[in-house]
């Protein structure tokens, strides 16, 4: 024992020596040093995600960051420069217009990750987006952006919706919601087979469609796969279509399903309003005008 803390001492020391050794040849490291040379879009995003919000954007695909579960793809520079413009006009600048922009710093994810394929799972369901401990949020599919061509309905399937769903959740992970919206349609979650349905006459399975999903209580099939998802799906709904869209989906659900959602539209509303002093109608309003907006951006660098 007392040898052993003799080699410590020993140890210990000779680092403190070399750790103020100022005769250390520092020119000649055996570490490769890389001075960082920024492009355009690399100093567009200092000045429009870092320095004002803290985000990263990591639009080199970077294997560290990835799932290793999908066979994935980058997304391509042009590809990458508009999604993320076109996320910062519907998402970012959206709540920093209806709540402010320390609202937005306060709570925004500090990594977005950029990839350009789609995640495929086992089941043959894709992966819009992921969002880990409200720390990142992954984007997936950017390569199928027509930055000439752009589509407001399928920009809004796979992105504005993403976005807007992903920080729903980090969202109620940082202030929970009122756990009676759990109740409202407990015992109806489907977990992993949320996109199957069965038909009770012939027993054959299908595709859930939205009506059928709607006809349940549930503003989406997603929904249906547990008691969050199916929260921040009726937040993402609701401020991504207009009131036409939302009162035809109340129609085709019957009165039953119309009244399952009206519940949970409540509770919903209540919490974004008294939680976090946000009004989903006047969000709404700001995120669809601009959804029309994008197709006037300048999406290049």
């Amino acid at each position: 024992m007392r040898n052993s803390i003799i080699y410590i001492l020993l140890l210990s020391s000779m680092l403190f020596a070399s750790c103020n050794d100022d005769s250390v040849d520092k020119d000649n490291s055996i570490f490769e040093h890389k001075e960082v040379v920024r492009n355009a879009f690399d100093r567009w995003l200092l000045n429009n995600y870092i320095y004002p919000y803290n985000i990263d954007v990591k639009y080199r695909m970077e294997d560290l960051e990835s799932s290793m579960g999908f066979i994935l793809a980058p997304a391509t520079y042009e590809k990458s420069v508009a999604l993320v413009k076109i996320v910062k006009h519907v998402w970012l600048d959206a709540y920093d217009e209806v709540a402010g922009i320390n609202f937005m710093r306060s709570y925004v994810p500090r990594t977005i990750h950029i990839i350009g394929s789609e995640a495929y799972n086992q089941n043959g369901t894709t992966v819009l987006g992921t969002a880990e401990g409200g720390m990142k949020i992954t984007l997936y599919n950017v390569n199928n952006i027509n930055p000439s061509n752009l589509n407001i309905e399928q920009l809004n399937a796979y992105y504005f919706r993403t976005m807007h769903h992903e920080f729903a959740h980090i969202l109620h992970q940082t202030r929970n919601y009122d756990p009676a919206f759990d109740r409202i349609t407990e015992g109806s979650f489907l977990s992993d087979s949320w996109y199957i349905y069965q038909d009770p006459e012939t027993l054959e399975n299908y595709l859930r469609t939205d009506k059928q999903a709607w006809e349940a209580g549930f503003v989406t099939p997603y929904a249906m796969s547990e008691p969050r998802e199916d929260f921040v799906e009726t937040i993402t709904t609701y401020v991504t279509h207009d009131q036409a869209y939302w009162d035809n989906m109340l129609k085709e659900a019957g009165t039953e399903g119309a009244k399952l959602i009206n519940s949970k539209f409540a509770v919903v509303y209540s919490y974004m309003r008294d939680t976090w002093n946000i009004d989903l109608t006047k969000l709404r309003t700001t995120v669809l005008r601009r959804q029309n907006e994008v197709l006037y951006l300048d999406l290049k660098i």
